[in-house]
């Protein structure tokens, strides 16, 4: 409506308008946009996969493994929105940027630190500023690797060879709890938005569709929060500024 509103005010017809709208619409170089679609919406069952398998884990007492998925969930999770961001905001703007530059984004996709910093990029006054420094420092990273393999420290790619051991034992209950719990909060934000409103993405909506009564009542039966993300963060982190 507002490219149609745009075309209207330049002295076009009401159906220029139209296809002023539809020209924005229309990506012809690059990734389709059905592979866009298809990526964010699997990428979204895929967080379901990875988050509802690190509650078992957890609830085995694998908190290392269970740890590390759920890190793998927030990155999933970062992904599927940033795609869900890109298409709307390409076809609600100017278009969609040509095939070089969409070739550079899709790369972020694959980069683990950038899709954890994305997930906190938008809303950053609404996280523990202590979560932000440890995805900003890389130390979020380092934790989930440490989660899965035997080794030692490296500084700027060099093995420390004077470090301390590291092993994913060190991974304890609360960790992987803490980020299981942040992850559990926002995929039930988003169920709430979709009863309330009927809709939560906006560029790629077939990912309302992965969310359905049962999944709802699975992320319901999660009794813990992680304090990582809320609003009174919002109040703590401007007296902070």
């Amino acid at each position: 409506m507002e490219f149609g509103a745009l075309c209207w005010f330049n002295g076009a017809h009401l159906i220029a308008g139209v296809s002023c709208y539809e020209e924005v619409m229309k990506k012809e170089d690059g990734i389709s946009k059905y592979k866009l679609k298809k990526l964010a919406t699997e990428s979204l069952r895929n967080v379901l996969r990875l988050h509802f398998d690190s509650i078992l884990l957890y609830e085995n007492g694998s908190y290392p493994s269970a740890f590390q998925l759920s890190v793998l969930a927030v990155e999933e999770l970062s992904k599927a929105n940033w795609i869900d961001h890109y298409v709307w905001s390409s076809e609600t703007n100017e278009g969609y940027p040509d095939a070089e530059f969409e070739h550079e984004w899709l790369k972020l996709l694959y980069l683990h630190p950038k899709k954890q910093w994305n997930f906190v990029a938008r809303e950053q006054e609404f996280f523990s500023p202590k979560f932000i420094e440890l995805i900003q420092s890389r130390k979020l990273e380092e934790k989930k690797q440490n989660s899965i393999y035997v080794g030692l420290k490296r500084n700027k790619g060099k093995i420390n060879v004077d470090s301390r051991v590291s092993t994913p034992w060190k991974i304890k209950q609360e960790d992987a709890k803490q980020v299981i719990s942040l992850v559990n909060s926002e995929l039930l934000r988003y169920c709430k938005c979709i009863e309330e409103y009927e809709f939560y993405f906006e560029g790629v909506t077939d990912m309302d569709e992965v969310f359905d009564y049962q999944i709802f009542s699975k992320l319901l039966q999660w009794p813990h929060k992680s304090g990582l993300r809320n609003e009174s963060w919002v109040s703590k982190n401007r007296l902070r500024n």
